[in-house]
């Protein structure tokens, strides 16, 4: 649709005689797209944007988004339907817009509520202009046990939702979460499953609130020596123009099969590099998370893990956010030892374009509804810096 970036004309008209609420709201339903240089008649025309799961998103954004942005600026609704049509459903981009011309005219001296002419903007990937902040959440949902299993996921998509990552990276997923996930983050998530012949897998969710993502490939690789059914989830997209190679997975589980976990770790970051030298365009940003299983002595076993970040440890080695799997503090295992290991973590591949910037925990909130906290394991939470 870029080329129909270049060809759009927006003007908002929101009211100028705002006498009351209710004709301020009549006159600002008034949204005239005009389309030149291509023999339109100057209708608007909507996009449908529509995944694998036959979940779609119209042009003008989902009512949160509407509601988010109305209320973070003060402006009508149909302010910020028009732009984040204009921004291809990027809220981010549709807030930059709106508060462009809000400063405008605040400089002018002219009122805020006015016609505000939104016209010849570029697409939205192009607002972005030097470093912007990539955030990614890695969890391990713990899925196979039953106990509290509704509260639990509910408190893991409200997390999501009040987080709002560009890149959800789910472990121990069943399928009672997948309609949940669908109906819950569908409209604002493109969703890749892994392999649902298993009774639990993992699941990676890239935004669709960046208007200029395109999905490029996707796949799902079993372990070919795996004794739990494991595997990992690749998407490739492209997130503001630039473009990243996501993984996923939920490596061999308990400390007798170190050798099947180590071997499948060495597996995943050989892929990752193989894809990086293999293709002839650029490979962009590749991003490693999920519940690894791995215990630190055996990190001396993976041959390339010198080329890759292991992002907690690239932004200070927080004592604090060390242990992911720890049941001193989270007890809804009932296990009757004290146990702290790092299971999970997140690997950047070394890149110029892209630098850890911080990494949490998550999900530390026993939850009254079921006296239990999300998960067994707390969620990641990191952020990057592109460039």
């Amino acid at each position: 649709n870029l080329k129909v970036w270049y060809q759009r004309r927006v003007r908002l008209i929101d009211s100028a005689d705002a006498k009351t609420s209710s004709s301020m709201e009549t006159n600002s339903a008034k949204a005239i797209i005009e389309i030149s240089d291509d023999g339109s008649d100057g209708e608007m025309v909507d996009d449908v944007t529509e995944n694998e799961d036959d979940v779609t998103v119209v042009d003008g954004g989902s009512e949160s988004m509407v509601c988010r942005i109305s209320k973070k600026l003060g402006v009508s609704a149909e302010r910020a339907k028009a732009a984040l049509a204009l921004a291809g459903n990027d809220e981010d981009a549709a807030v930059e817009i709106i508060s462009r011309q809000l400063r405008k005219r605040k400089r002018s001296g002219e009122p805020a509520v006015t016609d505000i002419k939104i016209s010849d903007h570029v697409p939205p990937a192009e607002l972005i202009r030097g470093p912007w902040e990539l955030i990614l959440l890695s969890w391990n949902v713990d899925g196979l046990c039953e106990r509290g299993i509704s509260e639990r996921f509910s408190a893991v998509i409200s997390q999501i939702k009040t987080i709002n990552p560009h890149v959800v990276m789910l472990q121990e997923v069943v399928d009672e979460h997948v309609e949940r996930i669908r109906s819950s983050l569908g409209r604002s998530y493109d969703l890749t499953f892994g392999d649902r012949s298993s009774p639990y897998f993992n699941a990676l969710l890239v935004t669709r609130k960046v208007g200029s993502l395109k999905i490029l490939e996707k796949s799902v690789k079993k372990f070919p020596s795996t004794t739990m059914g494991r595997h990992f989830v690749q998407v490739v997209c492209e997130l503001h123009n630039r473009k990243f190679q996501l993984y996923t997975s939920h490596l061999e589980s308990m400390k007798d099969h170190s050798v099947e976990r180590t071997n499948q770790l060495n597996k995943v970051l050989d892929y990752i590099i193989d894809m990086s030298l293999s293709k002839e365009e650029t490979p962009g940003v590749s991003i490693f998370g999920g519940d690894m299983n791995i215990r630190d002595f055996e990190v001396s076993r993976i041959k390339n893990v010198n080329k890759f970040d292991d992002v907690w440890e690239a932004v200070g080695r927080d004592p604090t956010t060390r242990y992911t799997w720890d049941t001193s503090v989270n007890t809804n295992t009932g296990a009757p030892y004290k146990s702290k290991l790092r299971f999970d973590r997140i690997y950047l591949r070394k890149s110029a374009e892209c630098t850890p910037s911080s990494f949490s925990l998550v999900g530390k909130t026993i939850l009254q509804s079921c006296d239990m906290f999300p998960s067994d394991h707390w969620g990641l939470l990191a952020r990057f810096t592109v460039t």
